[in-house]
């Protein structure tokens, strides 16, 4: 989305700089027209005053509520703009945008908090870029300029005290604000996102094992870091705007001392000029303490966009996959920039078997899960899927064909159908019934009155574990993937549970490719053959081949 001015961006502009001159007009005109009224003139001597202030008042108000209207429809919609792009950088990146800090070496990873954050908050604060930034300067240096000339007409001398406040004003808020600001102590408020993130995430857990304190500290330690910081920012919008009365008293005295004011009317208007652009220069002390904020969030959505695209997609013709079995030769994975993963993967999974991948925690299984699904590149050898290696597919190509069930699968808050849908949006519900009773939930949905309108709840909660892993399969069987990829599809079920879901899995052999990364020894006795990670430091590993 373009950043350039727009002519909504200079209609903007010109209507807060009109509002700001309406103010001071009204202001000077209202200054006039008392200190004249006090010396009882002919009230005809007062008409064109009394109109002024009439003028001016309404003036005022109309020109900034076209002004509000005019730069909040700009910066809404640059908002979206800028949203829609960093939600397609996090659609690019994949996992890679989440990719926690422990996964690389240099631990730069995100934490879920802090992308949210980037995402939301970040973008609002690049909007405010051009709200509570560019406008107040765009204000500030027309309505300045205008106030010189119209004081210089009257008083020379006054004009040029009023240049050099003006000019004093905006170069030391410029310089020493947005210097003070910066906060030397980091990211604040994206650690304090990511600890909370964290800590609701958790806190089920932490409560039922009696430990939610050492957790809470870590929140507690952010939100204090937060205040300090925002007593900080207090302090210096005080400093702020006390430069900016300072600066307007000292360039009150001196224009009313220097000022050969030919009446006491007009040496008001002298008087007060300074006064009038009070307003004016406090938005831009304002202005300027958020400019460090504002180019933060700026490099930090940029630096976002710069986690898009890991993986090259293929430049040439494209080319279709003939079939769906998968052969991996001498593959090495691992996330990018982190440490090695799992290497010397070596295993031909013909198409509609069933391949288990054991190996110790840290092994590698769920970065080669990634990697299957064309997620995290290879490290090192290839893997190819119907005869056609992966970095010849695109990413949606592969992602066709191979499904994958993550450990923790997302269910939303909503109906059975409306989770289903996820994976084919245009789907029947008799489409939906058959897979449902493929994953063995026919009988959730018999079961109930209201059918596929049966509301699942937050994350699944009146589901069992099984039932959330069921229906977690069953929308990937609906997609129409012929290879299934299952992150420890029994994990945290109870074995009688476990056992009716491995039946399942496994009765879809023939008809899908199946590669179950698991612990389970049940589940290894249920395969056709096993993959073995065996764990050596840092995470990498050698494989070995077993077939049952």
């Amino acid at each position: 989305m373009s950043r350039r001015p727009t002519g909504h961006a200079v209609l903007g502009g010109f209507l807060a700089a009109a509002a700001q001159l309406a103010s001071a007009g009204l202001l000077l005109t209202s200054g006039w027209l008392i200190v004249r009224a006090a010396e009882h003139p002919p009230v005809l001597y007062l008409m064109v005053a009394i109109v002024g202030v009439r003028f001016f008042g309404i003036g005022r108000a109309a020109l900034r509520y076209a002004e509000r209207l005019v730069a909040h429809d700009l910066a809404l919609r640059r908002a979206t703009g800028l949203r829609v792009e960093a939600y397609g950088h996090l659609r690019r990146a994949g996992v890679v945008a989440l990719a926690p800090p422990r996964t690389t070496a240099d631990g730069s990873g995100l934490r879920s908090g802090d992308v949210v954050r980037r995402v939301v908050t970040d973008v609002e604060l690049v909007q405010d870029g051009y709200l509570r930034l560019r406008l107040p300067w765009v204000s500030a240096v027309v309505s300045c300029s205008a106030v010189v000339v119209v004081v210089g007409v009257v008083e020379p001398r006054a004009g040029l005290v009023l240049a050099l406040q003006s000019a004093l004003t905006l170069g030391a808020l410029r310089v020493l604000v947005p210097r003070t600001a910066r906060r030397p102590d980091g990211d604040d408020g994206g650690t304090l996102a990511a600890d909370l993130t964290e800590l609701v995430h958790a806190a089920p857990d932490l409560v039922a094992l009696g430990v939610p304190v050492a957790q809470r500290t870590a929140a507690d330690t952010s939100v204090d870091a937060l205040a300090r910081a925002d007593r900080r920012g207090s302090r210096l919008d005080g400093l702020g705007h006390a430069v900016v009365l300072v600066v307007a008293a000292a360039a009150s005295g001196a224009a009313v001392l220097l000022a050969g004011a030919p009446s006491p009317a007009l040496a008001a208007v002298v008087a007060l000029s300074p006064l009038a652009l009070l307003d004016v220069l406090t938005a831009v002390a304002d202005a300027e303490r958020l400019r460090p904020e504002v180019a933060a969030a700026k490099e930090r959505v940029a630096a976002l966009a710069a986690r898009a695209a890991p993986l090259e997609e293929p430049t040439g013709p494209p080319v279709e996959p003939t079939g769906f079995d998968l052969e991996l030769r001498d593959v090495g994975v691992g996330w990018p920039g982190g440490h090695p993963g799992a290497r010397g993967l070596s295993l031909e999974v013909p198409a509609g078997s069933v391949v288990a991948v054991t190996g110790p925690s840290g092994s590698g299984k769920t970065t080669l899960a990634l990697t299957l699904a064309r997620l995290l590149p290879t490290r090192e050898g290839d893997v190819t899927l119907g005869g056609v290696p992966l970095d010849r597919l695109r990413g949606s190509q592969v992602r066709d064909v191979v499904g994958l069930l993550g450990q923790d699968a997302t269910v939303f808050d909503t109906t059975l159908r409306e989770n289903l849908r996820l994976g084919r949006p245009d789907a029947t519900d008799d489409a939906m019934t058959t897979a449902l009773a493929e994953a063995g939930l026919d009988d959730l949905v018999s079961g109930s009155v209201d059918g596929l309108d049966l509301e699942v709840g937050e994350r699944g909660c009146r589901l069992s574990g099984g039932e959330r892993q069921r229906l977690a399969l069953a929308r990937l069987l609906l997609a129409g993937h012929r290879v299934l990829v299952l992150d420890e599809p029994t994990e945290h079920l109870d074995e009688a549970t476990a056992e009716r879901l491995l039946d399942d899995v496994v009765s879809l052999r023939g008809r899908h490719t199946v590669v179950l990364l698991t612990h389970a020894p049940a589940v290894l006795a249920r395969a056709d053959h096993v993959l073995t990670l065996g764990g050596v430091p840092h995470g990498s590993a050698v494989a070995t081949r077993v077939s049952v």
